[in-house]
């Protein structure tokens, strides 16, 4: 079995491993744990933590990050037990990704038993592991042998769940870990000059005081015909610092430019540090008759909406957790507070669909009747009750048909873009996005060092900054660019690299 916590990863290795191995995220393995030990249906609420977080708010009088609680594993933290009560309330058997690999955790040490024994268990991207994943990895090398894949020059989710490069480190050099330590030095994805710019960059970083700890082990090219002949055809890593407004006119150029040199198909990956000026990337690209550029934003980090909470409602009617969705967007605050505070006692409390007030029940009612009808698109009976469905979960209906005319009349009006790249596969993403995605073309913006270094003192540089450009650096299989939009100054990053390494343009 390999388990990796990078969905992006699941696909590629899944193919790659066909026959041999059970590819799957952590979550889905602590799923399908959780469903062997009960006769009842496993249902993730990706926003269950969000929910039980505001709850603390009004009943607790304070704010619990239990997402923090879980990756650290803080089993004796009281708002632990708070949580477990509030999502037994709300649903039983639903939970959120992480408390659902923490309660995957629990079952394991109460019930060993339950632990699966594999032939061989594969982890990948260890470096990026929290105390919660780590204790989940150690239980299960209790039965079974484990192979820890990793590299901790690329660790980039110390902020987003709580990972520390420690756990890889401690394994690979403590002789008493239970694990024999080996490296992989060869990188067969990325042209010469990739591989010797990212070695550079490595050594200023440790040469500043900075990957304090890292391992010390080799990254080199590996020599093969393939390989050899992308490292000749692109000798240098290409720097272009291009005003905002410009940089969507640079890609498309460079894009222009590839396909007139090579005439063959080929992939691009743009990673920018900052969302909102990536989408807006993405929007001038596909302005300018780019088909194939795909662009997804993470969903399940915004807050729980009305919707969310009637989806729960069509598939039950009764569900705690539905109704208190529904409520907290639809109710006055002070209602609101008045009803969840009817629950603090989750073993007295009623459900809360008897909670809340007639009225606000015939209006959620009203809605999941308008819902189900365009669900199964059925004509509802009253018409009028579509524009109050769209009112209330927030959408304009004018202002998305006018995108729609819109979008078919720019569609209908002649696209001077040539046809040979009109459909050239285009991914953009964040540079955490980026883990486990790989392009022939890449193209690395903003970065600007004050877009780039997320420490607030931006001269300095942190160890994330660097493992994240190390990251974004290595997508490339054939080239990569490196746009900053302030073009008076070079980049911190740029000037780490050698110079006879760069294209400047």
């Amino acid at each position: 079995m390999t388990l990796t916590f990078v969905n992006a990863l699941v696909e590629d290795l899944s193919l790659k491993l066909f026959g041999l191995s059970e590819v799957m995220t952590l979550h889905r393995f602590a799923r399908l744990q959780l469903q062997n030990a009960t006769p009842e249906r496993v249902k993730v609420f990706p926003k269950l933590s969000a929910v039980v977080r505001q709850d603390a708010k009004v009943l607790l009088g304070h704010d619990v990050n239990f997402e923090t609680l879980f990756c650290n594993k803080s089993d004796s933290a009281e708002d632990i037990e708070f949580y477990r009560r509030r999502r037994r309330y709300y649903a039983r058997y639903h939970y959120g990704f992480t408390d659902m690999v923490y309660a995957t955790v629990r079952l394991f040490e109460k019930h060993p038993k339950r632990i699966p024994q594999y032939s061989q268990v594969v982890v990948d991207e260890f470096q990026d592991f929290n105390a919660l994943e780590v204790r989940l990895i150690d239980l299960l090398a209790s039965k079974s042998p484990v192979l820890l894949a990793g590299d901790d020059d690329q660790a980039l989710y110390e902020n987003l769940k709580s990972a520390s490069t420690s756990h890889i480190r401690q394994r690979h050099r403590d002789a008493d870990s239970g694990y024999e330590s080996f490296t992989l030095p060869y990188c067969s994805r990325c042209t010469r000059v990739i591989v010797d710019a990212t070695n550079e960059v490595i050594s200023n970083a440790t040469k500043r005081g900075c990957l304090c700890g890292r391992i010390d082990k080799p990254f080199l090219y590996f020599d093969d015909p393939e390989r050899d002949q992308a490292s000749n055809d692109n000798p240098q890593l290409v720097y272009g610092p291009r005003h905002e407004s410009q940089i969507p006119w640079f890609i498309a150029e460079q894009i222009k430019y590839i396909a007139r040199e090579i005439r063959d198909p080929f992939t691009v990956l743009l990673i920018s540090p900052i969302p909102k000026k990536l989408k807006r990337i993405v929007t001038a690209l596909r302005k300018k008759g780019f088909q194939n550029v795909h662009y997804v934003q993470r969903q399940e980090t915004r807050p729980p909406t009305l919707l969310d909470g009637l989806n729960l409602l069509l598939e039950d009617l009764a569900s705690n957790l539905g109704w208190r969705v529904a409520a907290e967007a639809l109710l006055p605050n002070d209602e609101f507070r008045s009803v969840l505070s009817e629950t603090a006692d989750t073993d007295s409390a009623r459900l809360l669909r008897d909670i809340i007030a007639p009225e606000s029940k015939r209006k959620v009612r009203a809605l999941l009747k308008s819902l189900r009808a365009v669900r199964n698109d059925e004509a509802p009976r009253d018409e009028n009750r579509i524009p109050d469905l769209l009112k209330q979960l927030g959408v304009d209906p004018l202002r998305m048909a006018t995108e729609s005319l819109r979008d078919r009349v720019k569609s209908s009006a002649k696209s001077f873009l040539e046809y040979g790249i009109r459909h050239i596969s285009i991914e953009a993403t964040t540079v955490p996005g980026s883990k486990g995605l790989e392009a022939d073309y890449v193209f690395i913006m903003h970065l600007d060092d004050r877009y780039f270094m997320r420490h607030a003192d931006k001269p300095r540089v942190s160890d994330g900054d660097i493992c994240g450009f190390v990251v974004a650096l290595t997508r490339a299989r054939r080239k990569v660019f490196l746009i900053s939009s302030v073009t008076k100054e070079k980049p911190t990053f740029v000037k780490w690299i050698k110079s006879e390494r760069i294209h400047s343009i």
